[in-house]
This record gives C-alpha cells, sequence and structure tokens, in this order.
C-alpha cells in the first residue's frame, strides 16, 4: 500500500543558473491524473516526486525571466547529505549536466540536419534520477503503443507509489517493487514476463544506480541484458532516459523508418539506420531525437501514413 504523504513539506534546497534550454522529457511521467511522477508549474516549469528516506520529496525547476530556480522540498527530517543529491538529480533531469559540445558541427555536413537544428537548436538530455524508473518505463514500453505503456506505467505508480502533497507520486520503491506478487502487476495491464523483468532489477538496482552514478552506459547496457526478457530496445529505452546520448533502439517500429526517410533512401531497417547514423557515433541518440522534432515540424520527408491507427491493445489487461 502506498505510503501517506506527509501534508506540509519544507524547503530544503534552493540553487539558481542562467537560463538556458531545458531537457526535452522533462514532461516524462506528466499527464496522468492519478499516478503522474511530474506536474507542470502554473508559473512555468516542472516539479517531479522521489523517494525520500523521511518521506517523498519534490524536486522543482521554475522558470524566471532570465534564471532557473531550483528547488527541492521534503520533510524537515531528510538527511543533509540526501537533499544535496536530491539537488544534483535536480539539475540532472533539467539537463544542465548535459554535454553536447561539438553536436553542431557533427552534423553540419547533412544539409536536412543542419537546417533542423538552425532552426531548433540541439536536443538536451535529461536523466531520471532513478535508474530504476527509467528501466521501468522501458519495459512497460516493450511491444505496445505509447498510450498503453503510459497507463501501465501510471497503474504501477498510483498502486505502489508514494503519493506527495501536491498530488503527484514517486515511483515505487524497490521493497515495493520486488514484493508485489506478478498477479498483482497483472492489473496494471503488466505482461508476465515484464513483471519477472521488474523483480529480477529490483534485485541488481543497487549496482546498475552506482553505474548510472559513475555514468558506465557500456556496464549498464551489459548488466540490463542479462536480466532474461531484456534485449536490444529496452536497454537503449532505459540509458536514454539515463542520458545516453549515443544509445539508439534497434528493433524499435518506428525509428528505423523515421530514420531512413529522413537521411536516406526510404530505408526502413535496423541495418540501414546502423549504417546511416554511423557517421554520429557517439551523438547518434542526440541526432534521433533531433529528427523526431524536425518531422514534427516538418523539416525532413517522413513514410506517410496509408491506414487507420491500430487500436490500443486489451491482451494484457483480464
Amino acid at each position: 500500500m502506498p505510503v501517506t504523504s506527509t501534508p506540509t513539506l519544507a524547503l530544503l534546497a534552493e540553487d539558481a543558473v542562467t537560463r538556458r534550454p531545458l531537457a526535452g522529457t522533462m514532461w516524462l511521467g506528466a499527464g496522468r491524473r492519478r499516478g503522474s511522477t511530474v506536474d507542470r508549474l502554473p508559473a512555468g516549469g516542472w516539479r517531479r516526486a522521489e523517494q525520500g528516506s523521511a518521506g517523498p520529496l519534490v524536486l522543482e525547476v521554475r522558470t524566471a525571466t532570465d534564471r532557473l530556480v531550483l528547488q527541492v522540498w521534503g520533510p524537515a527530517a531528510t538527511p543533509a547529505d540526501e537533499v544535496a543529491q536530491a539537488l544534483r538529480a535536480t539539475r540532472a533531469w533539467a539537463g544542465l549536466e548535459d554535454d553536447p559540445t561539438g553536436f553542431g558541427e557533427l552534423v553540419g555536413a547533412h544539409p536536412l540536419l543542419r537546417r533542423a537544428h538552425l532552426q531548433l537548436g540541439t536536443p538536451i538530455l535529461g536523466r531520471l534520477p532513478r535508474a530504476a524508473e527509467s528501466f521501468g518505463r522501458a519495459v512497460l514500453g516493450q511491444l505496445v503503443q505509447g498510450l498503453e505503456a503510459a497507463k501501465s506505467t501510471a497503474e504501477l505508480v498510483r498502486m505502489l507509489g508514494t503519493p506527495t502533497a501536491h498530488g503527484i507520486y514517486a515511483y515505487p520503491t524497490r521493497a515495493a517493487l520486488g514484493a508485489a506478487p506478478a498477479h498483482q502487476l497483472r492489473r496494471c495491464g503488466i505482461a508476465l514476463r515484464s513483471a519477472g523483468a521488474l523483480h529480477r532489477f529490483a534485485v541488481d538496482e543497487a549496482t546498475v544506480e552506482a553505474l548510472h552514478d559513475r555514468r558506465d552506459h557500456e556496464a549498464i547496457d551489459a548488466r540490463l541484458r542479462r536480466i532474461p526478457g531484456v534485449g536490444v530496445w529496452t536497454s537503449a529505452e532505459t540509458r536514454l532516459y539515463l542520458g545516453d546520448a549515443d544509445a539508439v533502439s534497434y528493433g524499435d517500429y518506428h525509428i528505423p523508418a523515421l530514420v531512413g526517410w529522413a537521411l536516406g533512401d526510404r530505408t526502413e531497417t535496423d541495418e540501414a539506420m546502423a549504417e546511416l547514423l554511423a557517421p554520429y557515433a557517439p551523438q547518434r541518440g542526440r541526432v534521433i531525437r533531433l529528427i523526431e522534432r524536425a518531422a514534427r515540424h516538418g523539416l525532413v520527408p517522413t513514410k506517410p501514413r496509408r491506414g487507420p491507427r491500430a487500436a490500443v491493445s486489451v491482451h494484457r489487461y483480464w
């Protein structure tokens, strides 16, 4: 059962930096009335909930005229080192620790990418504070539409997460996920294979978190792919949520066609995508994010839709 939240939160830490572009993934976890981990601030900016030893914490990034204000709210009994870690996590979530140095020069030789970069700027990659949430969102996104994945994640967070006074929830703890039986997770539309992967990750969470702290994405990839039911796609999606600028989600339903139509001769295979993206290492994941943004703005050619959208599946639910 979710832990009852503290009625009031104290301001534990605050920092301010010169205003700059924020990570385009800060919204991830928002949009659900119940089960959201993220919410938009009325005056501009975002807040998200995180677990804390003395109670849930709320990380906020507020936008001002010429600066960004970073704040951490939570119980006054929160240890000082945990507060400092939460403030660092706030910076990383906002993309303030992302290093896109040289990206403009890397894409400058391709006319479409150069045009997209000039008009849209460099995609900023943020990092989710916990590897567990990154892995969970990737696992629940396997073989389903994004709408269904978001629904399952919100139901999981609502069932096992920790609510805050702001109406958002902290992603479930390792103990809560590890103790939840598979039949309980099924009620969130989570397939048995995915439930097993979540349980296995709960055992390895501390190791992956340590690798995340060292930004050792290659070691994270190797560790994740030892888990039954986890392949190259799930590992890449997890690493993208953790800020790996070179992660490529091979096996994705949409990305090969998106890259092939934008950069190649309308190719739609993983092999062709790998060849097209090879010149952009170690920024291949960031290039894909730029192509996705460019496609939404009509700056690159895209594959035309020739049929209706597929219906959201119901096979994962009782």
